[in-house]
């Protein structure tokens, strides 16, 4: 199991799922759009490898979280 650690700034599929507390599948479907009513989470691929920076995942659950309060 990969660990995150407090200074990380760029995360593997892996580790953000496990920061999220999310199965790494589900990640997966949420970056490729595939989860209905929820906004992709922004990500970059770097050969077959996907990363995603912690502040990008940070930002998203704050506009994720503002769009549940509103409806």
């Amino acid at each position: 199991m990969n660990v995150v650690s407090p200074g990380s700034a760029i995360l593997t599929l892996s580790q953000a799922a496990a920061y999220l507390q999310v199965s790494k599948a589900h990640l997966s479907n949420v970056i490729n759009g595939k989860v209905a009513g929820v906004v992709p989470v922004r990500s970059f691929r770097l050969g077959r490898r996907i990363l995603i920076k912690q502040e990008w995942i940070d930002e998203w659950l704050e506009v994720e979280g503002h769009r549940e309060l509103q409806q």
